[in-house]
């Protein structure tokens, strides 16, 4: 029987595969993570976003590798992540901080 591999990535920004899919999806480009169903990036697959895709196992690992919170699909964590805080706290995980 032949598994059905994943690839994901990890905090450090290398890929690696899995067998269990992703949680979330994010945009390399832009450092964005979000729901897979995220309207916004499905609408940009036509787009040629597809190049940019990648997938996260959870929401933890796509923080630590620098990712932010999507603001169409993931509105709270996007508003908490929007007002900023202190990198790497309970309160505000997020390593990036809004400009």
């Amino acid at each position: 029987m032949i598994t059905k591999k994943y690839r994901l990535l990890s905090p450090d920004g290398n890929t690696y595969e899995s067998s269990t899919p992703g949680e979330l999806g994010g945009n390399s480009k832009d450092k964005i993570y979000g729901m897979l169903t995220c309207s916004a990036a499905n609408a940009a697959l036509s787009k040629g976003y597809a190049t940019h895709r990648v997938f996260f196992a959870n929401e933890a690992a796509a923080i630590a590798a620098a990712y932010r919170p999507c603001g169409r699909c993931m509105r709270d964590q996007y508003s908490k992540w929007k007002v900023g805080g202190a990198p790497g706290t309970k309160e505000y995980p997020w390593i990036r901080l809004p400009r």
